[in-house]
């Protein structure tokens, strides 16, 4: 069985059986439940799939423990399909298409897998069966200059609309005969003085609707003097196309501000899949439906907007439309106060009308809504964001594996986690869903590069993560395959995918402990009333302090569910909390100031700091070497346990004695990586409020440790040490027989009299190798483990994955540090026979046949690394792959102290 789990805590060997006690979060660590398992994005790309490969897909899914997939049917950019590779498949949602559909259905729900569906073909919502009035609108306008000697009966032309949106495509709108839009609607007309000098007000603006004949398109108005602007202002459809559709799938996408609008999108896929399912969704694999981030470019109006902006702030938006497409005449402040109030009417309009319509609509149909309604921020947000997410079922974010975009305060707006566990909490949804592993990296990671930053969300409050993703391979013989522009190619054409199945158990106990759990921290902080108001990654723009957590509220939560009790912030259901923050700077209205105000009569603890490291709170967790940096936590509780996850930040081995604010229970180390529990009976409780103890993790290495109330014992000076002093390292020095596949260009074997990475050697079919090879080799032992001797097989270094075979039987898959196993009962006196197949990654092949104009490969990407520095396959740094050692055989003196 492998060891993964390093450290130097103490585990209890006095017989008790945990499992008498265990509850269900201690019964399911080792193997979760499904809902815990990740999930998939399912890319059928272009629509072209083949209902053959879908089932098998599905099956392998579901061997390597993923719990579910989110179907997300999308085009592919041109540069992407050069030869051809992927064919147009049908319309989506059309009668071909919806006939694969069931088949992925009806597999699905024989495997009791999930199953969830974008509601577009790619994003923004949208599809050809939208109607005008319901498509996307924004406003045109036309200007025409007047004096006192124009007369009193001109002629307003109607606006010019472009041919082309912002993105250089033909604008998506119908037309009548006389070349206007089949929609649109009047909005105001008004008049402006030619000359202003930046401080324009409303009253300066005459509103001459009234004056204006619709149908002769006639203004019957004479200024008394001065030369005038006027601008006919008109709403009609932008024409945005969806993002990247199918082939034969374009079409416009929604008004997201209006209810209409989402209600007839939503209903149209509610009508066209109750009958695949039977007309019961409860007893179907589809549970969800997914509307995508927004990301729509033109200037958005809609044509409830001008009532919602009255009704809302008490004034009327027309003599402010100007400002939309010219400000430097109005006056600053002026300006500014108009601003928030539209945001605010954006954001209003958008949450009720699309998120909240959506949600209506699905849950009447036994449905849940999934959005990322809270950003990412490199995109226009029209939201509230802790609002907009808490109006769902299921909120979700996402994070991308080494692809970072920084905003003029230096942090990654790609990185939203905080925000959409924050967001789950206050609103108590119980899933923290993020979209994970996002990529412009082509076949270059395994899963343990991804455990790094999976780990990282983890620590801010993800529970669940959907793996971006699966593409859908119609051929069953191609390799590596078709991809999605974005990575990552999370799918069964890995060489790595065979041995996958532990990375996702370690992601599911993880989730798991989350999902069942509640968030603790001290600080609750109060992001204020600007929108949007976006939560940038935990300790970055706010800080508690170290060794200290927090939660972030919203205006609504704030005025609807906190309150103090006897000196602590309390959210019902949620958590208690010590401090509630208020920052500095941020925008705060009357209603909340004044309640402020009344809960500090109460005796609630309100600051404007972030750090509370000087209020006399004692930190939750510390550690000795806090100013480097080197571990991260994360503290959930549920009735009398905690769980505190500890991560290790860096590349190499950390050892501290740490610090908890617990006591009254004896600590336990709960290993995600093998699902093993460790009792813990040498520690230490400091004063009434902290135990002591002393931890060791891995490079990169993650575990919780979980303080019990139910679990009482004494730090015992018998110990057993977990991993003791070594008694004995032998290096398995001399040849080892490889083995490749000729499949991909490598030899059929070879001899290695030393373990090194296959790129640096000199023949090409080594050198550019992407598979499995097989390192097999005999050594001798001495002797057996003698008594109170442990003995363990540690592979050094490797990449990127490895299973391993001692004396014909398998010892299982080791994927992260410490690549090592116990042998203790497996090895023999005398000869004993190791074997170790090592996966890595499909770059190097791709990049040896840019060199080499070999083809083993096939994939229709021709670029290793996209983005705004592109890498070709040819000139693709090749990624260290291979046995790197040194192996060793590893003798624990295990003997009591």
């Amino acid at each position: 069985m492998k060891i993964a789990l390093t450290i130097l805590c103490f585990f209890c060997c006095i017989g008790e059986s945990l499992g008498q006690r265990a509850d269900d979060i201690r019964m399911n660590f080792l193997s979760p439940p499904e809902n815990a398992k990740p999930k998939l994005y399912w890319w059928w790309l272009n629509g072209d799939v083949d209902t053959t490969q879908l089932k098998k897909e599905l099956h392998l899914m579901k061997e390597a423990g993923i719990g579910g997939v989110d179907i997300f049917e999308i085009g592919v950019f041109p540069e992407d399909n050069t030869d051809g590779m992927i064919k147009a498949g049908p319309p989506f949602m059309g009668t071909d298409f919806l006939k694969s559909l069931k088949v992925a259905l009806d597999k699905a729900k024989e495997l009791k897998m999930e199953v969830g569906m974008s509601v577009a073909s790619s994003w923004n919502a949208g599809g050809s069966w939208v109607r005008p009035e319901h498509a996307a609108k924004t406003l045109y306008s036309s200007k025409t200059e007047i004096n006192a000697a124009s007369g009193s009966n001109i002629i307003l032309p109607f606006p010019e609309i472009s041919e082309n949106d912002t993105r250089g495509r033909s604008r998506l709108i119908q037309y009548t005969a006389d070349k206007k839009p089949v929609y649109y609607e009047e909005v105001v007309v008004l008049a402006i003085p030619k000359v202003h000098q930046g401080d324009l007000d409303t009253t300066n603006i005459l509103n001459l609707t009234y004056l204006f004949d619709q149908k002769s398109e006639r203004l019957s108005w004479t200024p008394k003097s001065g030369s005038w602007e006027v601008y006919r202002y008109v709403c009609a459809n932008s024409g945005e196309h969806l993002f990247l559709p199918s082939p034969n799938s374009v079409g416009p996408i929604i008004d997201h501000y209006d209810s209409l609008a989402t209600a007839e999108h939503i209903n149209y896929f509610i009508n066209r899949l109750k009958p695949l399912v039977g007309g019961d969704f409860t007893k179907s694999a589809l549970k969800y439906l997914y509307l995508a981030s927004y990301e729509a470019t033109d200037f958005a109006w809609s044509a409830g907007l001008p009532a919602k902006f009255r009704s809302l702030n008490g004034y009327d938006i027309y003599k402010f439309i100007p400002a939309l497409f010219n400000n430097k005449s109005y006056n600053p402040k002026l300006l500014e106060s108009f601003r928030f109030d539209l945001r605010k009417t954006f954001s209003e309009m958008m949450i009720n009308n699309h998120y909240k319509k959506a949600r209506e609509i699905c849950n009447a149909n036994g449905l849940k809504i999934i959005s990322e309604a809270g950003g990412p921020g490199v995109y226009n947000i029209p939201v509230e964001t802790l609002k907009a997410l808490g109006s769902l079922d299921i909120p979700r974010g996402e994070f991308w594996y080494k692809t970072q975009k920084f905003n003029q305060d230096g942090i990654d707006i790609m990185w939203l986690v905080k925000e959409i566990a924050a967001a789950s909490h206050i609103y108590k949804q119980g899933i923290v869903e993020e979209e994970a592993f996002t990529s412009m990296k082509n076949w270059q990671e395994g899963p343990r590069d991804l455990k790094i930053i999976a780990d990282r969300a983890f620590c801010e409050g993800m529970n669940r993560l959907v793996i971006h993703g699966f593409p859908h391979n119609p051929k069953a013989d191609i390799y590596p395959g078709i991809g999605y522009f974005a990575g990552t190619h999370y799918n069964d054409r890995q060489v790595w995918w065979s041995k996958v199945k532990p990375f996702h158990e370690y992601l599911s106990r993880i989730s798991h402990i989350l999902q069942n759990s509640r968030f603790a921290a001290d600080v609750l902080y109060y992001y204020g009333e600007e929108i949007p108001n976006l939560i940038p990654p935990k300790n970055t723009q706010f800080k508690a302090g170290t060794g200290y957590d927090y939660e972030v509220i919203n205006t609504e939560v704030l005025l609807k569910d906190l309150k103090v009790e006897h000196g602590e912030w309390v959210l019902p259901g949620v958590g208690r909390y010590k401090i509630l923050s208020i920052g500095k700077g941020n925008r705060i209205g009357t209603q909340v100031r004044q309640q402020l105000e009344e809960w500090r009569r109460q005796g609630g603890i309100i600051t404007e700091s972030e750090n509370i490291t000087n209020l006399g709170i004692p930190a939750d967790f510390k550690y000795g070497s806090e100013e480097k940096g080197l571990l991260d936590f994360i503290h959930y509780q549920k009735g009398q346990q905690d769980f505190y996850l500890i991560r290790n930040t860096t590349d190499q081995w950390v050892k501290e004695q740490c610090s908890f604010r617990q006591t009254l229970s004896r600590p336990e180390i709960w290993d995600p990586v093998t699902g093993k529990i460790f009792p813990v009976t040498v520690y230490n409780q400091s004063g009434s409020n902290h135990t002591n103890l002393e931890l060791t993790l891995p490079p990169y290495g993650t575990y919780f440790v979980v303080f019990d109330k139910n679990l009482v014992g004494k730090s015992s000076s018998a110990r057993r040490e977990l991993y003791p002093s070594i008694s004995q390292t032998d290096i398995l020095k001399g040849n080892w027989h490889v083995t490749f596949s000729a499949k991909w260009g490598g030899p059929q074997s070879t001899a290695m009299d030393s373990l090194v990475s296959w790129t640096e050697s000199r023949i090409a079919g080594i050198k550019y190798y992407s598979g499995d090879a097989v390192y097999s080799r005999d050594f001798h032992l001495d002797k057996n483990a003698e008594k109170g001797e442990r003995v363990f097989l540690d592979l050094g270094e490797l990449s990127k994955i490895a299973s391993v075979k001692l004396n014909g039987k398998s010892l299982g898959i080791t994927w992260t540090p410490p690549f090592r196993y116990e042998i203790s009962d497996l090895i023999k006196t005398g000869k004993n026979t190791v074997k170790i197949e090592v996966s890595n990654v499909w770059s190097n092949r791709l990049t040896g046949d840019a060199i080499l104009n070999q083809h083993f490969t096939n994939t229709n990407l021709k670029a290793a690394v996209r983005g705004k520095n592109p890498v070709s396959w040819g000139k693709m740094p090749l990624v260290p792959s291979g046995l790197f050692g040194p192996v060793t055989i590893l003798r624990y003196n295990q003997k009591e102290k």
